[in-house]
């Protein structure tokens, strides 16, 4: 008996202890980096840190961006990122989300309604941050092509991204600051971007928490900076990050490459395939890029340096045998792009693939205008008031909302503007040789907010229809893009000509179209 209470009694002791031990704080290792802001040298230290006393903060990982290379190129550190975090998450620290104008779009969610109930507590000023930025910022990442317009149509963040129920979605400089005092954060690592705009400059981001005297640090893998490309300088998205930086290192605001200290805890998985082959400019399908005469696209992939891009022109998957990436190339027609990196034939990336389309010429101003012809009523729409109303009919020299007909900030004077799905018909008639247009995404909506959280969702294919055959059509055009030019032939015989803009299922109240210098040539 007194044997048994023995063992018993050991049993306890042990139970206890090694409960204890797995109780005791992560200490999680950082490696960081300054630089002397005189002589650039770079400075290096180690600290460790209790893991429950470090916050991440993601800033502005948004579903949307107005340059197509941006949302392509941010958006895919979403693989990476959420690998980052799921560490994060079993090491015990804090994640929070920080969408700045779009936190609102999360009331609703647990994650919002906890961080906002955090009882607040006044923000004090104890130290000054000064970065001067030396990464030169274009109005987007596309480069020296069609440059992207500026809109504000992000309504979230990245659906890529996975949000725990633990997170926390937070809103504004006392919040956040509130909410690492009352869960003893010291610590705040920083992920997303913008790193010389939004990271640095919001609210949430790292002159105000540094300013409160928390510890900000600036993880340089999962962030990205609003910079330029230049190919004749083989200046790219990827330079400006490594340049941002520096120019933050410069400052005092330590860096750390973040995958490489989770590697270090043996936290990460070599398995795990995170990273894209960047594709500047870039495009999809869904958003094309397009360029007049000819486009230079750069890869890379700075986080598989020892990997070997390969690239395909024809849509077809990379292998290992596929064209190797040495330097930048030139496209001069419409081309998917699909790229991958490989390490000794084995595919170490995420597939890559853009979509690049050469814009047709400008076509001739019509000698007949499609507003000066009386159109084919709809029969169904003929039998009264109630039917027609179904229909979205197109409105004459102006925009569908009765406003000013304009595409990409140029106002016209003249044709249609539609709201999708929706089409207008007409008779032909002997000696009209060519229907000509130009057609794109009516961009009234950007004079309120600039689009704010509707200007993403704006979305068309224009198509012509000359007796029930499709003539031509546009590829998915989006907010502010290049009018698309139409320049078809009308094969002798023909009866009717059908304009059609297509919302292809989305039925957004937004899909609105416009015809301009639209009409019929006699040559």
């Amino acid at each position: 008996m007194k044997r048994w209470l023995l063992s018993l009694s050991v049993l306890i002791v042990f139970v206890a202890v090694h409960d204890c031990v797995h109780a005791q704080p992560k200490t999680f290792h950082l490696s960081l980096r300054t630089r002397d802001p005189q002589t650039n040298r770079v400075m290096e230290k180690a600290e460790y840190v209790d893991a429950s006393k470090i916050g991440i903060v993601i800033v502005d990982p948004w579903n949307y961006h107005w340059c197509m290379t941006w949302t392509e190129q941010a958006g895919g550190m979403a693989p990476r990122m959420n690998r980052a975090n799921e560490c994060v998450r079993r090491l015990g620290m804090q994640i929070f989300w920080a969408p700045t104008d779009v936190a609102n779009m999360y009331s609703a969610w647990p994650q919002r309604q906890r961080a906002m109930a955090v009882p607040y507590v006044e923000v004090p000023r104890i130290r000054d941050y000064t970065c001067n930025f030396t990464v030169p910022e274009g109005p987007c990442l596309c480069g020296p092509g069609i440059e992207c317009k500026t809109n504000y149509g992000w309504d979230g963040i990245n659906p890529d991204l996975h949000i725990a129920g633990e997170d926390l979605i937070v809103a504004g400089t006392k919040e956040l600051y509130s909410l690492c005092k009352a869960r003893g954060i010291t610590h705040l690592i920083y992920f997303g971007g913008a790193t010389n705009l939004c990271l640095t400059g919001k609210p949430e981001g790292i002159s105000f928490m540094y300013g409160a005297g928390l510890e900000t640090i600036f993880a340089r893998d999962l962030s990205f900076a609003m910079t330029t490309y230049d190919p004749a300088k083989s200046y790219t998205p990827s330079t400006g990050n490594t340049q941002a930086t520096d120019d933050l290192e410069r400052a005092g605001i330590p860096t750390v490459s973040f995958v490489d200290e989770l590697r270090k805890q043996g936290l990460w998985n070599e398995k795990w395939i995170t990273e894209p082959v960047r594709i500047t400019p870039a495009g999809t399908v869904n958003r094309p890029y397009f360029f007049e005469n000819t486009v230079t696209v750069s890869l890379d992939a700075p986080y598989l340096p020892d990997a070997v891009i390969r690239f395909t022109l024809d849509g077809t998957e990379p292998g290992a045998t596929s064209p190797r990436y040495n330097h930048t190339f030139v496209l001069q027609k419409t081309t998917t792009l699909r790229t991958a990196a490989f390490r000794k034939d084995k595919k170490v990336s995420l597939d890559g693939r853009a979509f690049f389309v050469l814009l047709p010429p400008l076509p001739p101003a019509p000698d007949i205008s499609v507003t000066a012809l009386e159109p084919v009523t709809d029969l169904y729409a003929a039998m009264n008031p109630v039917y027609a109303a179904c229909l979205w009919q197109p409105v004459t020299n102006k925009s569908y909302e009765g406003k000013t007909l304009r595409i990409r900030e140029k106002t016209f004077g003249n044709g249609l503007g539609m709201r999708a799905p929706a089409y207008i018909r007409f008779n032909l008639k002997p000696g009209w040789k060519r229907f000509v247009a130009r057609a794109g995404i009516d961009d009234n909506m950007l004079d309120k907010e600039l689009g704010r959280n509707i200007a993403m969702y704006s979305k068309i294919i224009f198509k012509i229809f000359v007796d029930g055959r499709l003539a031509a059509e546009s590829p998915v055009m989006r907010i502010s893009q290049e009018p698309w030019r139409f320049n078809v032939a009308i094969p002798a015989g023909s009866r009717q000509i059908v304009l059609v803009c297509d919302d292809m299922g989305n039925r957004s109240p937004y899909n609105l179209g416009n015809w301009v210098d639209a009409g019929f040539c006699m040559e």
